[in-house]
């Protein structure tokens, strides 16, 4: 059914390297791209043109299947064909891939995490158990632990989202224990705006991409080197010249560009975290559709979509 899947397999896949410098940078958590029908078919025939444009535009790689991609809204085939699609692309364009398998059931998980164990990608991302979610830290490790043995062949990174689970372990902790309990545990994706606490994970063979696109000269300050951003879908150029001022530790232009780009998130994001995605979405559109774009057109986001901020 997956006719691709044989053409991916893990023959092509790099093996697990140090970590700093093969994350190092700035990455698009790719909007998934739907069809006008009544269904809103997955259309899987932009990622090419979509994925050469990022590149052409300095991005070091991409998040599949996250939230900003509308992952916890695709069915399992849709996941895997979305996924064989831009592991096709990014190995065709020399971009760094993770792909989100978690938000679904467990069974389901592991099916997308053997999957993701065959595709040419770089790291799998797992969001945990969002029903019956981990009442004890234990019980979030042993439950990455779990899916992490299915894709052995790819960094584990945790895909930490506070304003959607209710956990309030301490991360800096849990980084501890599954690094002890996951060998291919590679760190985390934190959604949240709370860089201090993002900052005690820092450290060691272990990288901690930071969120919030109106943070990133923030985060840097404290650090941060490697960023999962939803506007870098958007404005990858404004965003390079924040990075690369906040490497050579420029902070006044930094501190301007970050100040205008946080006034074009303003402008566009209408109604704050409920709108996000719809309204990243859109402004992703408008902006391939100007001769800075490539032309590619995403289409709305999912009517029952319910996840709406950054990332």
């Amino acid at each position: 059914m997956l006719k691709f899947a044989a053409s991916l397999r893990r023959k092509s896949t790099p093996p697990i390297r140090d970590l700093q410098d093969d994350f190092q940078g700035l990455y698009a958590p790719v909007f998934t791209c739907f069809q006008a029908d009544d269904q809103q078919t997955l259309q899987l025939g932009y990622i090419n043109e979509y994925a050469a444009w990022l590149k052409s535009n300095g991005v070091k790689g991409v998040l599949v299947n996250g939230i900003a991609g509308e992952g916890p809204t695709l069915g399992l085939i849709e996941r895997k064909l979305n996924a064989e699609a831009w592991s096709r692309a990014c190995k065709r364009h020399s971009l760094v891939m993770m792909l989100q398998i978690g938000a679904a059931p467990l069974p389901d998980v592991l099916d997308l995490a053997r999957h993701a164990n065959e595709l040419y990608l770089q790291a799998v991302v797992c969001i945990s158990e969002m029903f019956y979610v981990p009442s004890r830290m234990k019980h979030l490790v042993g439950y990455c632990k779990i899916v992490a043995e299915k894709c052995t062949n790819h960094n584990f990174l945790y895909y930490h989202l506070p304003k959607h689970i209710d956990m309030k372990f301490d991360m800096e902790e849990f980084c501890r224990d599954a690094e002890t309990e996951i060998p291919t545990f590679a760190g985390l994706i934190c959604s949240h705006g709370d860089l201090l606490s993002a900052a005690k994970c820092l450290g060691g063979n272990r990288v901690i991409f930071i969120g919030d696109s109106k943070m990133l000269a923030s985060g840097m300050l404290l650090g941060f080197e490697a960023a999962i951003m939803t506007v870098v879908n958007i404005e990858p150029a404004l965003m390079q010249e924040i990075y690369q001022a906040m490497m050579r530790k420029d902070l006044k232009t930094a501190k301007i560009k970050q100040s205008y780009l946080n006034q074009l998130i303003r402008d566009h994001v209408t109604k704050g975290p409920s709108s996000w995605v719809a309204d990243t979405k859109k402004w992703f559109n408008q902006k391939m559709s100007t001769e800075e774009g490539c032309g590619v057109h995403v289409g709305e986001t999912r009517r029952f979509a319910i996840y709406e901020y950054d990332m």
